[in-house]
């Protein structure tokens, strides 16, 4: 089982999500609520078969290139962490990759 975890962990995803402004800075974010929606839907589709919990992001992704954050999925029970990197912003879109975390 852990084998399997591995090997579709190995290629999560990439995505690509609206910006929003944050109130009184002018910083465009994604939302850490939007971020962790998403999250979820990429590693369940790359995941058949696995239980995929829930999905906590530690901060808002900031707009801008190479901003990252972490964010912890639970599957099957157990908390893997993986890294949210942005690769490209275009306007209001952010898009970025999502990488497994020492796992």
């Amino acid at each position: 089982m852990k084998q399997g975890m591995r090997r579709t962990a190995a290629g999560i995803a990439a995505g690509a999500v609206m910006v929003t402004v944050v109130a009184g800075c002018g910083d465009r974010v994604v939302k850490k609520g939007d971020l962790q929606s998403q999250v979820k839907e990429k590693v369940v589709a790359v995941s058949p078969g696995q239980k995929v919990g829930d999905v906590k992001c530690k901060d808002d992704l900031k707009a801008k290139v190479n901003a990252t954050t972490t964010c912890t999925v639970d599957m099957a029970g157990t908390e893997r962490k993986v890294t949210v990197k942005v690769n490209q912003v275009d306007g209001n879109t952010v898009r970025y990759n999502i990488a497994k975390d020492g796992w």
